[in-house]
């Protein structure tokens, strides 16, 4: 199936929930045990200033070096939280969805680079070989050829314009996308 036919095919349907966010912010010392708080399993994706890390939480220690680290994300189907450097200190925010009504969403899937060529220990890798780049993502192989990120777009509106879009977003899965053919 052709990117252009995936794209027709799934289309972004809307939806609505309830949702709980927060902003927060803190000290690198503080990072690990605030994210610890929040979210005790899913899947974190870490930028550092050498490389992009994607990895499990399971309760144990996950953080890589965080003197490296740019911005850090740890979500699952239910929640995620999100912090950015700013300088000596992590701002970002926390968001949880919930049964009931209120928010209005839409999630949209995105294809990752590269192709599975094995699996794990509960890791795909995802080898685009003409780049020659490879990655790891914390994903059961289901025998798919692609993988992609499902991201959920939270819609809202300005009360001044009527105007909609979207006003945050954030990462739900990693999820098989199809074959190839």
């Amino acid at each position: 199936m052709s990117g252009l036919n995936l794209a027709k095919n799934v289309g972004l349907e809307l939806r609505e929930c309830k949702t709980f966010s927060e902003r927060l912010e803190c000290s690198t010392a503080e990072l690990e045990k605030i994210l610890r708080e929040k979210i005790s399993d899913g899947i974190f994706v870490a930028w550092q200033i050498q490389s992009i890390v994607w990895g499990k939480i399971n309760g144990e220690n996950f953080l890589p070096n965080v003197e490296d680290l740019l911005e850090i994300r740890l979500f699952n189907r239910r929640e995620e939280i999100h912090f950015k450097r700013a300088d000596e200190k992590f701002i970002g925010r926390y968001v949880r969805d919930d049964d009931g009504t209120g928010t209005f969403y839409a999630d949209s899937f995105a294809r990752l680079w590269g192709e599975n060529v094995s699996s794990a220990n509960g890791f795909i890798k995802l080898v685009d070989a003409p780049r020659k780049i490879s990655m790891e993502l914390p994903c059961d192989d289901d025998g798919k050829k692609f993988y992609g990120l499902t991201t959920r777009n939270y819609i809202g509106s300005d009360a001044a314009t009527g105007l909609s879009g979207y006003v945050d977003y954030r990462f739900v899965a990693i999820e098989s996308a199809w074959d190839g053919d």
